[in-house]
């Protein structure tokens, strides 16, 4: 990383620049600078409505760019170790659907786990490619996924040989980390592209406490959401590509296909400053998120009823490739309670976390927390197991393992069918149409193109009775699913 071209921000500045030559707007949007828009976002926004431009060209272009936004995204590669990165405004969603758009071609077969946001399903619809499943190591007392190892890796490739890509989970929604360098090594030897789904990693390779960034351990394409863990706005992402990746080139296009030709210029300069930050700033914030995340986990085990989980895991299951420490699940088993409802509990002291499942809730500590705001939901879960002990709870759920897909027909295949919608007990044997999903954290229990298993049918059944909201689908409440219409013979 070149430190000293790390302390300019590009984009920015020539935003800034532009501003002050106070031009009269003759173009979109049709505020024209908050002179049109409405008193509430007048109030909202202020004075950054005059930066709300459409004029790609006055600038640079997101899709040619060639000038100060070009060179905002060549220092952001300079800081990740990329050899090309793009500015994504769709989030990584878009990210994650360039990639295999650029990777597969109509009827590939793509390696995934079930643990996939459900953006790769997006990606598949488009590309028209396959899902071949690896299964993911369950762990059982924490009731969270630890995705895939070597030997299912090489299970999956023995008997799919024609794959032509594999896309890893990086970290897990959990913060677990699957040892990326041994599988990306051993996929590569096989003449397999990996692919990274790196979302929750952005600040990964900032700090020696924290793994290691997708990138450094071989991935050759990778996609990350700037905006949850490493300071830009939210929707704004990053995809990188390895330095002499082959299909560099062809991500780079099919970016385009996915992203508004209207790209906001808050979200491009967000992700300018953003990345300035994390260069000069990036290990100082990361130490301070790292000793208020420790804090927080060692003090939240002292709550009598309440267990968190550190890299403690590493040593008990093995295999792993590392674990985010900013990421901490608070497991509320021993008071009694599910996760929904630690999350009610939670919300009545004005804590918001991240996701519920099973006995627990997930909380990130992230760059903007400090000693108040840690402190804050320590004094809320104490204060939960104080009245829990006091008032005994019968509320204690396991989470369990997500269904084994068996995928019928490729997710294009499904999506393109025709459907009718049935109860989902009839639906049981019948091939999905619709996702099924529960967000956050948006991984599909089914997937269009696959066979609707009765193990997936208890899965739906048991989240919606705990409360959770099926997502994807037509029906909310999980009763009724969308599937391919039988032909008739």
């Amino acid at each position: 990383m070149d430190k000293e071209k790390q302390q300019n921000t590009p984009f920015v500045t020539a935003l800034e620049e532009y501003c002050k030559k106070n031009f009269f707007a003759y173009h979109t949007p049709g505020h024209k600078l908050g002179q049109g828009i409405s008193a509430y976002q007048k109030k909202l926004f202020g004075s950054a409505l005059t930066r709300d431009l459409g004029l790609m060209y006055a600038l640079d272009d997101l899709f040619d760019p060639t000038g100060p936004l070009g060179e905002a995204m060549e220092l952001a590669a300079d800081l990740y170790g990329a050899g090309r990165t793009c500015f994504s405004v769709n989030g990584t969603t878009a990210c994650i659907e360039a990639m295999i758009l650029a990777v597969c071609g109509e009827g590939d077969e793509l390696i995934i786990s079930r643990e996939v946001h459900k953006s790769v399903m997006n990606g598949l619809i488009l590309s028209g490619a396959k899902p071949v499943y690896m299964k993911s190591r369950f762990a059982f007392d924490e009731q969270i996924s630890l995705g895939p190892d070597l030997a299912e890796l090489k299970r999956v490739i023995a008997a799919h040989p024609a794959a032509r890509a594999v896309l890893f989970t990086y970290p897990t929604y959990d913060g677990v980390c699957v040892d990326l360098t041994v599988l990306a090594d051993y996929a590569h030897e096989q003449g397999l592209v990996v692919l990274v789904d790196e979302a929750h990693g952005a600040h990964f390779g900032m700090h020696p406490g924290l793994p290691s960034s997708a990138l450094s351990c071989g991935a050759d394409c990778v996609a990350q959401s700037t905006h949850k863990l490493a300071g830009s706005l939210t929707q704004t992402s990053m995809l990188h590509c390895r330095r002499g990746f082959a299909l560099t080139d062809k991500v780079v296009e099919a970016m385009s296909f996915v992203q508004s030709t209207s790209p906001h210029y808050w979200f491009l300069a967000s992700l300018d400053s953003a990345r300035q930050q994390m260069a000069l700033e990036g290990h100082g914030l990361l130490e301070r998120t790292l000793t208020l995340a420790a804090a927080l986990r060692r003090k939240l085990n002292e709550i009598p009823g309440i267990v968190s989980f550190g890299k403690d895991i590493l040593a008990k299951y093995g295999g792993l490739g590392g674990f985010d420490e900013t990421k901490i699940c608070i497991d509320f088993s021993g008071l009694g309670l599910t996760g929904a409802q630690a999350e009610r509990l939670l919300r009545q002291e004005k804590i918001e976390a991240e996701l519920t499942a099973g006995n627990h809730v997930l909380v990130l500590i992230t760059l903007g927390d400090t000693v108040e705001s840690v402190a804050a939901l320590y004094e809320a879960c104490l204060k939960i197991s104080t009245i829990c002990n006091e008032a005994e709870q019968n509320g204690a759920v396991a989470e369990i393992p997500l269904p084994e897909p068996v995928v019928r027909l490729s997710p294009r295949q499904a999506w393109q069918g025709e459907t009718q919608l049935v109860p989902l007990e009839q639906a049981i044997g019948r091939i999905a149409a619709e996702p099924v999903l529960f967000y956050p954290p948006g991984i599909p229990v089914l997937a269009p193109g696959e066979e609707v298993t009765e193990a997936c049918a208890v899965y739906i059944r048991k989240k919606t009775s705990e409360g959770y909201g099926a997502h994807g689908c037509a029906d909310k409440t999980g009763k009724a699913l969308r599937v391919i219409k039988r032909r008739e013979k």
